[in-house]
């Protein structure tokens, strides 16, 4: 129980119904001599029978003891736990993905907004005391949004639950958001993700242009995605079987080769979408498929593409 608030069930919310955990909007009921409560709050839950579910919720409350993350405006805040199955955090009244892009000054406020939010979590958990913690599961329905139409915009990372040590696990990363180095078996790193919060925009902008969403079967999904990325940025080598080590890439690598085909690059692609050249410049920034050529977060958020952009919309 909190020691400032207890919390009224009220609805379930459904979200993207990727997310392992129970969730619910609920009221917050403050304590007496409680100054400025929140209004509302999401409950999170996870059942002891998912294993799954359980891991995640137990990653999430130790993301939010990190100093650099309990202190940063950049990530939802969490109130309590409740119990070992329950957490209490920030209420935020929408996400991205249920927001629709159009082509004015008000969005590209918004993506300002939530950009800069996403590449300062990353500088937040790239310190050397995080070390070799990866950052969160960057995509649509993890970037919270409130005051989407006003002129006072709050963005926030949300859904801590994935940010363990990078070497625990392969497959990480939304599929239509991995890196082309993750999806050849590489760690999970920093520039990892500015690759991931971009093509997180891109997605957003031009639905289907990464990611599995045409995919021909479930089996070759990451293939697929693979292919895509090469169709748009022709100047990345996919290697040959032989050049990778575990079957199940040898696999995905050979499929992706041959799913392969000359397309649009990403110059072509961003330029029939309707967006300011600020914006073009600042994701071909991002947007490298050589990791070691890559800008890093902080790079990108001193780089004269993020400050056009800014200068754009209004600091």
């Amino acid at each position: 129980m909190s020691r400032h608030w207890d919390y009224r069930i009220l609805d379930a919310i459904k979200g993207d119904a990727t997310h392992t955990s129970t969730v619910f909007k609920a009221e917050v009921v403050p304590h007496e001599n409680v100054s400025n409560p929140p209004k509302w709050a999401l409950i999170k839950t996870a059942s002891p029978e998912d294993a799954d579910a359980t891991e995640n919720l137990g990653c999430e409350c130790t993301s939010y003891r990190l100093p650099g993350v309990s202190s940063a405006a950049w990530f939802r805040e969490m109130y309590d736990v409740i119990d070992d199955m329950t957490i209490a955090v920030e209420w935020l009244d929408t996400t991205l993905a249920e927001v629709k892009y159009q082509p004015d000054m008000r969005t590209y406020a918004l993506i300002k907004t939530f950009l800069k939010a996403a590449l300062t979590s990353c500088v937040v958990l790239d310190g050397p005391r995080y070390h070799p913690l990866m950052n969160p599961d960057y995509k649509p329905a993890n970037i919270l949004l409130s005051g989407v139409k006003t002129s006072s915009i709050t963005a926030k990372v949300g859904d801590l639950g994935l940010v363990f040590p990078a070497s625990d696990r392969i497959n990480v990363q939304p599929l239509a958001m991995r890196a082309p180095e993750v999806f050849l078996g590489q760690v999970c790193t920093e520039p990892s993700q500015v690759w991931a919060i971009a093509a997180m925009v891109l997605s957003w902008i031009k639905t289907g242009v990464l990611g599995k969403s045409d995919s021909p079967h479930p089996l070759v999904n990451a293939a697929w995605c693979m292919a895509k990325i090469k169709r748009l940025f022709p100047d990345w080598e996919i290697p040959t079987p032989e050049e990778v080590e575990r079957p199940t890439l040898q696999a995905t690598v050979k499929a992706a080769r041959r799913m392969s085909r000359e397309e649009e690059p990403i110059l072509a692609i961003l330029q029939k979408v309707e967006m300011p050249q600020q914006l073009r410049d600042l994701l071909r920034l991002m947007l490298v498929t050589n990791p070691d050529k890559r800008p890093s977060a902080s790079t990108v958020l001193a780089s004269a593409e993020f400050r056009a952009f800014e200068k754009l919309v209004g600091m």
